[in-house]
């Protein structure tokens, strides 16, 4: 897509727009920060000129850090980044998108939410540097955005919409005290597990209900106070972490339009919010949607897509995980229409054929570049990794350049659906398999 050309009217603004608040943090004071944030604010119109130009920034590679970041004593931030962060400043590897925590347990520091590794949640492993950058009056979220600051990547906050992990006993751990005292909210029980009446959903009784009101007040006020409090340049809402909202297609049911509305109103609120906080800061805040690449099977889950492009509530969108559905042009063709850069979402369970995860299998880079090389063929802005943490991975100076991809090593091909993964089509709505259309082809090795 020629993003820059359709933006190129707005470059003059950039003067205007600045980033005097970028080496800023809350570990600063609020007085710096207010007097900041009012020599910069911006009128309406100017915020949504800015957000235009950002909207559509350099993206080559865009990775997702799920959090899980290891560190040992002495806690430190520099050793902190040495995990999976120091390094990406020489790749190109161009946004950073960091999640904090499943739903509404994170290791950032939050008056709405609960925290790892302090309270009620000393049992998270691994979590033990929470408490210890908590005393240094920092966390993972600050320390990640202050990295990005200083080497000229963007940051997003990634906000799991709905996780599974805590329905599973190899991670009951993460079950919130607020889950705990209100299991009307929940799609299930601890103790029955789904409901009988439930035909698919992977035993996940801990998802979240959306169309419970008191679930859309509290994600909101957890976004609110992101955006209020970290100068983070955008919010991933990741509707792939796990692809349920309502009650309804895991009972092979349609999900009502009123219930599809009250979540669409749940993103409006969330724009005009960040549209406030951005006119004060003097920066918009982007909105980017992860989601199934299929606009009909993301209907089925009940997300009105096409109405969030139509009404302006997303500024970029990222799509495939687990499976992919269609072939890229779709997606590019959306990205035209509705005038948003548009992702691929590259996972390993999909990319290769064991649909092995962890970062202990050596992933085959020649069916990476020739998975990116495709993509960029099709007309995609960027490609978006997923579980994938090694900052010194060969392949985060190869797979945003198609150029380089042209003259390697590479497996050609486009993987759309791995039987062998447990997230299936299937797995969130009825007759998921019917949203498949994938195209007959094989795979080319290109020397």
């Amino acid at each position: 897509m020629e993003s820059q050309s359709k933006v190129s009217i707005v470059a003059a603004w950039l003067l205007v727009a600045g980033a005097a608040q970028c080496h800023l943090n809350r570990a600063q004071t609020q007085d710096a920060v207010a007097a900041d944030s009012a020599s910069n604010s911006l009128t309406l119109d100017e915020l949504r000129v800015a957000r235009l130009q950002a909207r559509f920034r350099q993206r080559r590679l865009i990775i997702n850090n799920d959090g899980n970041d290891k560190t040992s004593p002495p806690y430190t931030p520099e050793r902190f980044l040495a995990s999976r962060t120091t390094g990406l400043e020489k790749t190109q590897v161009d946004s950073l998108f960091y999640c904090t925590g499943i739903p509404m347990l994170y290791t950032h520091r939050s008056k709405i939410a609960e925290q790892m590794g302090v309270g009620n949640h000393t049992d998270v492993p691994n979590k033990t540097w929470v408490a210890a950058f908590n005393a240094l009056n920092t966390d993972s979220l600050e320390i990640m955005v202050d990295w990005c600051k200083r080497h000229d990547r963007e940051v997003f906050w990634s906000m799991r919409i709905n996780d599974r992990h805590d329905s599973g006993t190899r991670w009951s751990y993460l079950i919130t005290d607020w889950k705990r005292n209100h299991p009307e909210l929940l799609m299930g029980t601890q103790e029955g597990g789904l409901p009988e009446s439930f035909k698919r959903g992977a035993r996940s009784w801990s998802l979240l209900r959306y169309d419970m009101p008191e679930v859309r007040e509290k994600v909101f006020q957890i976004i609110e106070e992101i955006c209020n409090n970290y100068d983070v340049d955008g919010i991933e809402l990741d509707f792939w972490r796990h692809p349920a909202c309502f009650v309804e297609p895991l009972m092979d049911k349609s999900v009502p339009q009123h219930k599809m509305d009250e979540l669409t109103e749940l993103w409006q609120r969330v724009r005009h919010m960040t549209e406030q906080v951005g006119m004060k800061r003097g920066r918009p805040i982007l909105i980017a949607i992860r989601i199934p690449d299929s606009m009909d099977y993301c209907r089925a889950m009940g997300l009105d897509v096409p109405r969030w492009l139509g009404e302006d509530l997303v500024d970029l969108v990222v799509a495939a995980d687990y499976f992919k559905l269609e072939p890229w042009e779709n997606l590019v063709a959306t990205g035209k229409k509705y005038n948003v850069p548009v992702y691929g979402c590259f996972e390993i369970r999909r990319l290769e054929s064991t649909g092995k995860e962890t970062e202990k299998k050596r992933a085959d880079i020649r069916v990476w570049r020739g998975e990116a090389y495709n993509a960029w063929k099709a007309g995609l802005d960027g490609i978006y990794l997923m579980n994938r943490f090694d900052p010194h991975a060969p392949m985060l100076h190869e797979l945003g350049d198609p150029e380089i991809l042209a003259s390697k090593e590479r497996i050609d091909q486009t993987a759309y659906f791995n039987p062998k993964v447990w997230c299936k089509p299937t797995t969130w709505v009825p007759d998921g398999m019917k949203y498949l259309k994938q195209p007959k082809q094989k795979s080319v090795t290109q020397p």
